[in-house]
C-alpha cells in the first residue's frame, strides 16, 4: 500500500538524483548526510518502491526502478521547482505563461525559432516554457496537462486530443553536397542502392517511407539508425550517407555542408498543434499558431525552390 509522499522527500530524490551522491545532495539542500537518507527512506517507505541499491562503504545507486520513477516524475518535480516564480509570475500582475513542446524537426527549426521571436515581440511580458519531446510521447504530454500546446507530425491518436492543421508539406532527401547524387533534382528508391542510408527509428515519418523504400531488386538496406531525423541529417553532414526527412530538420544545418532534393514519389506531411479536447485555446494560443503559420508558410527554406535545389 502506497503512503504519503512528502515534497522534502521529493526533493531529496531529486537533489541524489541530479548530484549523484547524498554527499552532494545534502550540501545543496543544506542538510546533513544523514537527514537525506532519512527522506529517501521515507520516501521508499511509502512509494513501496527500493530506489537505490546501498553497499556499506560504497556509493548509493539507483536502481532500475529508481531510475523509471524518476524519469516518470521529473517533469512534476521541474514544476515544481517552479513554484516559487509562478508566484512571483502572479504578484507581478498576473504575467502570461505559455508552455510549448514540440518535436525534434520543429524545434530545432529556423522557422519556430522565427515564430517565437515574433510572438516574443507583440507579447513582450509572456513567459515561455519550451520542451522537446519525441512524437511517440508527446500527446502523453498535452492529455496530462504538462503544456498547454504542442507541435508535431499529424495524424493523433489520443482521443483526448484536438489537431489543428498548421503545415502542408512533404519528406525530402538530404545528402552531403558533395554527393555523388546531389546534382540530382529528385531521388527515388532505386537512385540510394549502393549508398548508405540512414533513417530515423521508431517515428511516425520512418513508418510513412517504408512503403517507398524498395526497388525492382527488393529492399533498400538501412545502413544507420537514429532516434531523430535533426541527428539523421547531422550524419548527413558529416559525409556519412543519405537521409529521408521531413523538411524541417534540414534548416538547423549550412547549405553548403547538405544538399536537400524532393523525393519521389512524394510524401505528404502534414504537421500542426495539439490541444486538450477540454481546453479551447486562449488568446496567446491563437497568436501563437497565426506566428507558425506565416513564419513557416514564409520560409523560403521550405518553399519548391530550396527543395528541388533550383
Amino acid at each position: 500500500m502506497i503512503g504519503t509522499v512528502k515534497l522534502r522527500q521529493l526533493r531529496a530524490y531529486q537533489a541524489v538524483m541530479a548530484s549523484g551522491s547524498v554527499s552532494a545532495a545534502a550540501e545543496a539542500l543544506n542538510l546533513t548526510q544523514p537527514a537525506i537518507s532519512k527522506q529517501l527512506a521515507a520516501l521508499e517507505q511509502a512509494l513501496g518502491l527500493q530506489l537505490f541499491h546501498r553497499r556499506k562503504g560504497g556509493p548509493m545507486t539507483p536502481t532500475r526502478e529508481g531510475v523509471a520513477y524518476f524519469k516518470a516524475i521529473e517533469s512534476v518535480l521541474d514544476g515544481v521547482g517552479s513554484l516559487q516564480d509562478i508566484a512571483r509570475d502572479i504578484a507581478e500582475h498576473a504575467r502570461p505563461r505559455l508552455r510549448i513542446a514540440a518535436t525534434p524537426p520543429l524545434i530545432n527549426s529556423r522557422s519556430l525559432m522565427d515564430s517565437l521571436r515574433h510572438f516574443r515581440a507583440e507579447n513582450p511580458t509572456a513567459k515561455l516554457a519550451l520542451e522537446p519531446r519525441h512524437r511517440t510521447e508527446i500527446e502523453d504530454w498535452v492529455v496530462s496537462g504538462q503544456v498547454d500546446i504542442a507541435l508535431a507530425l499529424l495524424p493523433v491518436e489520443h482521443p483526448g486530443l484536438t489537431a489543428v492543421p498548421l503545415i502542408e508539406t512533404r519528406a525530402v532527401a538530404v545528402l552531403p553536397k558533395s554527393h555523388i547524387l546531389s546534382r540530382a533534382p529528385h531521388l527515388r528508391a532505386a537512385d540510394l542502392r549502393g549508398h548508405s542510408l540512414i533513417l530515423p527509428s521508431r517515428q511516425p515519418l520512418r513508418m510513412r517511407m517504408e512503403p517507398f523504400l524498395e526497388d525492382a531488386q527488393g529492399r533498400i538496406p538501412v545502413d544507420i539508425e537514429s532516434s531523430s531525423a535533426i541527428t539523421c541529417c547531422r550524419l548527413v553532414a558529416a559525409g556519412m550517407g543519405v537521409t529521408i526527412s521531413d523538411p524541417f530538420s534540414p534548416t538547423a544545418f549550412s547549405s553548403t555542408d547538405i544538399k536537400v532534393v524532393e523525393w519521389r514519389p512524394e510524401v505528404p506531411l502534414t504537421y500542426g498543434a495539439l490541444i486538450r479536447k477540454d481546453r479551447h485555446p486562449d488568446t496567446m494560443v491563437e497568436r501563437l499558431l497565426t506566428q507558425i503559420k506565416r513564419r513557416f508558410l514564409g520560409d523560403s527554406a521550405l518553399r519548391e525552390d530550396r527543395v528541388s535545389g533550383r
